[in-house]
């Protein structure tokens, strides 16, 4: 095989530190992904700087019963593409309330001093109640501050 050609000179191999650096990582965080899930699937999530570069399931659960062979891997297709999640541009950032509940809610809030009596004002009374209910998969969402 005279026609492959093993570089040995290191200086001419420096690109394949990108991949030694791939693999590294400061910390591993034991967690779960919460996708819309019961978040029974256990992960492990390497950081680096603190970023997410990479995840695995964690497969040391105990064995449910000596007979029978090891519930493994328990991870899904939606936890295994969660740090896409994290970094998405589509990601939302910022609380947002429905218009017609946020208006109930302003209204309240300056009527009650202590929000669980504002809360209680708008769920006590029926047409307070049935105009935010209604409403529900109709869209008219704005964005919302994290104190209200």
């Amino acid at each position: 095989m005279s026609w492959i050609k093993d570089i040995v000179n290191p200086k001419l191999r420096l690109w394949e530190e990108f991949y030694r650096n791939r693999w590294q990582h400061d910390k591993v965080i034991r967690s779960t992904h919460g996708v819309n899930c019961t978040g029974g699937c256990s992960w492990n999530i390497y950081v680096k700087n603190g970023i997410v570069t990479w995840e695995l399931q964690a497969i040391d659960y105990p064995k449910l019963e000596s007979s029978l062979p090891l519930y493994e891997p328990r991870g899904c297709q939606r936890g295994i593409v969660y740090s896409w999640y994290i970094y998405s541009p589509l990601r939302i950032k910022y609380p947002y309330l429905r218009g017609v509940l946020m208006d109930l809610w302003e209204g309240a809030r300056a009527k009650h001093a202590d929000p669980v009596e504002a809360r209680a004002s708008i769920v006590e009374d029926e047409e307070k109640r049935h105009s935010y209910q209604v409403a529900r998969g109709k869209s008219g969402f704005r964005r919302a501050t994290w104190d209200q």
